[in-house]
């Protein structure tokens, strides 16, 4: 056998990243050398189990003490403007802000401050005390709320099951946007800490504050401004309300002069503005106006309304914008969209018609579910698996597992399908015998799903099961474990009506 390149202690370190859900261009910049580079390409074969499948993961105590002493400049990268810092992701940073102390334990190295804040436990059914948190930090300066720490100590004990991790961020969002008015801009994530997993959020310092709470709830009370403090969030006092808004319109007055500098430069004669209430587009002496029926099918999408993973908040644009050249040649140009996972498994079970089906086969690289429908779109699209498996291969994952799993079923090596057993077994029979009507009124969701994850392949009555799943997710929509299973449930329908695409067998 021929001496690997790396070391077995390295590729250990590698398999404990990529447990931890680090990226491997991420990776990389911790192994590569001068006289031996490390490619994406083999950091994918050890998390696949081609290279190095032998050798032992390394703990998380081996992890830790590797990424401290870390120097960029002994393995001979160059570092210039913070690079290092700059390619952290937010588990990195999630992650640095804990340090295991002499008892043993993991712990906010600092406590609780303006910028962090601890929950011991997370209820998806009660989420006020999330959305208050967020309140504080976004009218503050941002941060971090860690869930599975301790209040008094700051001492990680951890969550007890998965719940977090299965809730979407849409639900969290839903809850947010419906107690809080402008939406802060926030992301999740999860971490480990000697065994133990925290739930993390991270909040970004809202641009234009405050953010005000817009009706009464648990905890919360109409027209009330939040502020994160040392060691609380509660109500705004005044001189802190006072440098928020002298803030506000000192980011305000630079936004104008600066949207001013770059109408002076472009030319007001050549500048247009967008009325998106009129749903006109005016140049001062000219004005050219959308058609209504066009206006109507135009969505804009405003900044902070959508979650990204990483980077800044975006103004989109969606619907058919088209422009008439010189000679009136249509050109169009059609805008991505803020995708979800619930906007994909929705557009499935509807049937719709989408202008870019690609677009959500590479969702399944970028949201946290691990099924999702997939060879609808790729039907819709008119490619077939081998052209989506590279799309997506080439898609830069925001979650990695998910993107592998998705790339695992577009090959034909894993499907949704479950043997049917237990208490979905008679469920499973009636839907093969016809008997779907007032399905939903006897037997509970999760059962349904499971019975319709355990069809077979030659299985033709798809139409009235996508109707029955419809209107499950719009019922349970707030139920993550019920919404699991109903992605499944849809992702195996997806196998079954495009079975010559899916390549699965029972």
């Amino acid at each position: 056998m021929p001496q690997r390149s790396i070391t077995d202690e390295e590729i250990g370190l590698i398999k404990a990243m990529l447990a931890r859900g680090q990226r491997n261009r991420d990776i990389q910049f911790y192994f590569n050398r001068q006289e031996r580079p490390v490619n994406s390409g083999r950091i994918s074969q050890i998390r696949g189990g081609t290279y190095g499948r032998d050798v032992p993961t390394a703990n998380d105590a081996a992890l830790d003490a590797f990424l401290i002493t870390f120097t960029p400049r002994e393995v001979g990268v160059v570092v210039e403007d913070n690079t290092a810092t700059q390619r952290r992701t937010l588990a990195d940073r999630a992650h640095g802000r804990f340090e295991r102390r002499s008892d043993g334990q993991w712990y906010l190295a600092d406590g609780e401050t303006s910028e962090q804040e601890c929950k011991e436990s997370f209820d998806p059914r009660r989420l006020t005390p999330i959305v208050r948190a967020v309140a504080g930090l976004a009218n503050n300066r941002g941060g971090f709320v860690f869930i599975g720490v301790t209040d008094d100590e700051c001492r990680v004990v951890g969550l007890p099951d998965d719940t977090f991790e299965n809730t979407d961020v849409s639900t969290i969002a839903d809850k947010v946007k419906s107690f809080l008015t402008p939406t802060p801009i926030f992301s999740k994530c999860s971490i480990n800490l000697g065994g133990l997993r925290i739930g993390v959020i991270h909040v970004e310092k809202y641009s234009l504050p405050p953010v005000i709470v817009c009706r009464d709830g648990d905890g919360l009370s109409d027209g009330s401004i939040l502020f994160r403090y040392p060691g609380q969030s509660a109500r705004i006092k005044f001189g802190d309300l006072l440098a928020m808004l002298r803030e506000r319109d000192h980011s305000s007055q630079t936004m104008l002069l600066s949207s001013a500098a770059r109408l002076s430069a472009i030319g007001t004669d050549k500048a247009l503005i967008v009325d998106t209430q009129d749903g006109t587009l005016d140049t001062g002496n000219v004005q050219i106006t959308i058609d209504r029926e066009l206006a109507d099918q135009l969505e804009f999408i405003r900044e902070g309304e959508f979650l990204e993973r990483e980077g800044s908040p975006t103004l989109r644009l969606v619907g058919d914008v088209r422009a008439i050249d010189q000679n009136g040649q249509i050109r169009e140009r059609i805008e991505e969209r803020a995708l979800t996972a619930d906007m994909s498994v929705k557009a499935y079970l509807r049937h719709e018609r989408e202008r870019t089906p690609m677009e959500y086969v590479r969702l399944a690289a970028q949201v946290q579910r691990q099924w999702l429908p997939l060879f609808y779109f790729i039907n819709l699209s008119g490619q077939n698996v081998e052209q989506a498996v590279q799309i997506l291969d080439a898609t830069e994952a925001v979650y990695l597992l998910p993107k592998q799993r998705a790339l695992e079923r577009l090959r034909g090596e894993l499907r949704a399908y479950t043997a049917l057993s237990g208490n979905a077994v008679p469920v499973g029979e009636e839907i093969q015998a016809g008997e779907i009507d007032g399905l939903a009124d006897r037997y509970q969701p999760t059962l349904i799903a499971r019975a319709i994850q355990g069809l077979p392949n030659d299985f033709e009555n798809v139409e009235p099961l996508l109707e029955i799943l419809d209107g499950l997710l719009n019922t349970y929509r707030s139920n993550s474990a019920v919404r699991g299973a109903i992605y499944r449930a849809a992702s195996r329908l997806d196998e079954i009506e495009f079975i010559e695409l899916s390549q699965v067998d029972n």
